[in-house]
């Protein structure tokens, strides 16, 4: 009886750390569902990407009305995640327990590492080849500009879209740093872009894990609740808060999560 409003309160928390950093909050979903509910990673792996549609739906529109999303780009590169959330599903069947829980413990290590000790902007292309630019002008009144690759956007789309199914992390938590790092796009913009293209990918794997049979619904819909009204307190908080201070600490849990995780396996 206790389940459903703690699967809530869970959702409503992960809901807006993960709407506040455009990552989705897979991250913390499948820890949860496995090591505490004791689900088996393939239905651990479905119910975090059925709770990452509802989280990133309601993200999306809320960051689309505060215009602070490249709605262009997230159209192009929102096909580039479908391969990923076709065929990740029937990868994800193969799992065994031990293999999946260090391939998911090793991410996150190494997501931690990055959001520590990652700095400046990566360049993959000649600086000639950036050669897409946008203006966008939120409804606060901010405007920024910026020179991206669309080509360079879709390969990384396209092995992320890959990933995010793989593990059941929506991707986000390694789309946002690809997007600032390589993409060369503004913070807020990029969270807010990613959050969409999460959406796509986040709604085209659902429908194949449901076909799959592995969505636990009975813990998908409180949790998903929660995170819908997370997501609208999490995209006002983004908003506000020092993209600095909310890396560092995401990077803290991550690391946190990734040794305990491995360690147990161990």
């Amino acid at each position: 009886m206790m389940q459903t409003p703690l699967l809530f309160l869970f959702g409503l928390a992960v809901g807006t750390i993960g709407t506040m950093m455009g990552v989705g909050g897979g991250f913390l979903h499948v820890p949860v569902f496995t090591l505490l509910l004791g689900l088996p990673p393939q239905a651990a792996i479905a119910t975090s990407i059925a709770v990452i549609f509802i989280n990133t739906f309601g993200g999306s529109v809320i960051y689309y009305f505060q215009g602070r999303m490249d709605v262009d780009l997230a159209k192009k590169l929102s096909l580039a995640v479908a391969p990923g959330a076709i065929f990740g599903p029937f990868i994800v069947e193969q799992y065994t327990s031990s293999f999946f829980f260090v391939l998911f413990s090793c991410a996150l290590i190494l997501c931690a590492l990055h959001f520590l000790f990652g700095k400046g902007r990566v360049t993959i292309l000649p600086k000639s080849r950036y050669d897409r630019t946008a203006t966008i002008k939120d409804a606060y009144g901010q405007t920024v500009s910026y020179s991206t690759n669309v080509e360079l956007g879709v390969v990384g789309t396209l092995l992320i879209g890959f990933l995010s199914n793989l593990l059941g992390v929506g991707g986000g938590i390694v789309h946002v740093p690809f997007l600032i790092s390589v993409l060369k796009i503004p913070t807020h913009v990029a969270i807010g872009t990613s959050h969409a293209i999460l959406c796509a990918s986040s709604f085209l794997g659902t429908v194949m894990f449901t076909i799959l049979q592995r969505v636990e619904m009975n813990i998908a819909f409180p949790t998903g609740i929660g995170a819908i009204i997370g997501a609208t307190i999490g995209a006002d908080l983004a908003r506000k808060t020092s993209g600095v201070v909310l890396r560092k600490m995401l990077a803290l849990a991550l690391m946190m999560i990734g040794m305990k995780m491995l360690f147990k396996t161990l």
